[in-house]
């Protein structure tokens, strides 16, 4: 069956909504016709700010904005699933068409789109065909790292993250399924082949992302700007490759019952990626099919009752473009994964990047100097041990103070990972005295914003969270000058290191916790 175009949707609802519920009715009996998506709006926007028109080629360089001590993890990727398949009926295709041959990942990335998705098929034994199941997508591999290498050559702060994956099952497999030439191909084989492509594309791939039996550390974006970051390699016996994290928090629920489903999922994904303070990566799948019924582009773009007063149900993509237009999703989103993506949705995914720089600097991001001195970005005071809680010298009270020329011992810490009770890459922050950076215990409820913070014997007891911080790197920008700067969130409380305002002038004012800027 054949997929209605855009603008023959848009033009003539009325008799898309004829043709397809004859479409569904000769595939199943159901009282409803779903029609192509139509012409919802919300805030002022079409539908089609979010669904199948990813507007002008305006967006190749935005990348090179944003700091590169920003983690991989921390950046908000507008990405395409199935990001070739522009060919094989509505059930099969999932983009916007702009040519075969790999002329449409130009012309996605063009558009902002930073990760892709590559199904790929053995051919003759040594190469990669790009697949969606059974049909071919007039593109080969060779075509997608062509391509790439040609943008990057161009947009030298752009990286792309690319999802590869073996399409062909090894055995058995059903219709829809594309099979390897020849078919006694093996996993090996197909790694071999991969191996050869990433030889003759030299420093192309991110290099410790390729290598097999390794899982990647999260890179820093300064270390992969200008190559392509093989995240995962999928459907193979292993998950031998790639970066470590990026299937752990994923939503890819590809056959969820309706759009309204699929999008609960969607959310929830995001809300967690956004709440996230692990440094993981997270990863949002907003495509679905259960073709014939309802295929991408209805899941994508919603759809329209049948009967005397049809009413058009907006599809996934308007639902995320209204979230965030509306405030949802405010921080990180991690990588979005998209069927015929519209520029708008697009731009509001590129614009969670903000948040990655920080104009005139903020009381809860610091510098770290070369002297061991933690620097107030906001204030320019340094972290001082304050005084003692008693005669025991036990603990004591976190402070600030103007910076020295020649730092002194109460002014100097150090990060340090805790021994092996903690797993999940926390910091202790370490005063010269060797006592740990501590949110206060009361009585075992979380302390809230504006507590002040104490130092103290660095414990690893069961419980300990409250000496515990998570590091994100946080580009700055102070006096028109652009650097990296650093929030210290506590396991515990899910609140920064931060300087109290109210006594940020005085000498020995207050060291606290406090919201985290976004």
């Amino acid at each position: 069956m054949s997929r209605p175009s855009p603008q023959a949707v848009r033009g003539r609802p009325r008799q898309g909504l004829r043709r397809l519920t004859r479409l569904v009715t000769a595939c199943v009996a159901v009282g409803a016709a779903l029609l192509a998506p139509g012409s919802a709006e919300a805030a002022g926007k079409p539908n089609s700010a979010a669904f199948d028109n990813l507007g002008p080629a305006s967006k190749a360089d935005w990348m090179k904005n944003v700091a590169g001590g920003t983690w991989l993890a921390a950046l908000s990727l507008p990405g395409t699933h199935d990001t070739l398949a522009v060919h094989g009926g509505s059930s099969v295709q999932t983009q916007q068409d702009f040519g075969d041959s790999g002329a449409t990942l130009t012309a996605q990335l063009d558009r902002g789109i930073r990760a892709i998705d590559i199904r790929v098929r053995v051919t003759e034994g040594k190469y990669f065909t790009v697949h969606h199941g059974s049909f071919y997508q007039n593109a080969n591999f060779d075509d997608v790292l062509g391509k790439a290498q040609a943008f990057l050559g161009q947009h030298s702060g752009e990286t792309i993250v690319m999802r590869l994956r073996a399409e062909c099952p090894l055995s058995g497999g059903g219709g829809f399924d594309c099979k390897n030439d020849p078919p006694t191909v093996d996993n090996a084989q197909r790694e071999a082949i991969f191996r050869d492509y990433v030889s003759r594309y030299p420093n192309l791939f991110y290099s410790p992302s390729v290598v097999k039996g390794t899982k990647a550390d999260v890179p820093h974006l300064s270390q992969v700007r200008g190559k392509i970051v093989l995240a995962s390699f999928d459907g193979l016996d292993g998950d031998d490759y790639g970066i470590r994290s990026f299937n752990d928090h994923k939503e890819d629920h590809y056959n969820a019952p309706d759009v309204s489903t699929k999008w609960d999922y969607v959310r929830k994904n995001i809300d967690q990626a956004v709440a996230d303070g692990s440094g993981e990566m997270f990863v949002t799948y907003t495509s679905a099919s259960t073709a014939p019924l309802t295929v991408p582009y209805v899941y994508a773009g919603g759809y329209v009752t049948a009967g005397k007063y049809p009413t058009h149900i907006p599809g996934v993509n308007f639902k995320l473009m209204d979230y965030l237009d509306n405030g949802g999703g405010n921080g990180r989103l991690g990588v979005v994964m998209m069927d015929f993506p519209g520029w708008s949705l697009v731009d509001d995914i590129i614009a969670r990047n903000r948040g990655n720089v920080v104009a005139d600097g903020h009381p809860a991001v610091w510098q770290v100097k070369a002297d061991k001195t933690y620097v107030d970005t906001k204030y320019n005071r340094c972290m001082v041990r304050g005084p003692e809680f008693d005669s025991s010298k036990t603990g004591g009270l976190v402070t600030q103070r103007a910076c020295q020329p020649t730092a002194p011992g109460s002014h100097q810490w150090g990060a340090e990972r805790p021994t092996a009770y903690d797993g999940k890459g926390y910091y202790w922050i370490k005063a010269s005295n060797g006592t740990c950076l501590t949110a206060p215990y009361n009585n075992g409820t979380p302390p809230g914003a504006g507590t002040q913070l104490y130092w103290w014997g660095c414990e690893t007891r069961w419980f300990s969270g409250s000496q515990l911080w998570n590091v994100i790197p946080t580009p700055i920008e102070v006096n028109g000058q652009r650097t990296t700067g650093y929030k210290f969130i506590n396991q515990w409380t899910g609140l920064c290191l931060s300087v109290d305002p109210a006594t940020a002038s005085t000498s020995g004012g207050k060291v606290t916790q406090d919201i985290c800027p976004k």
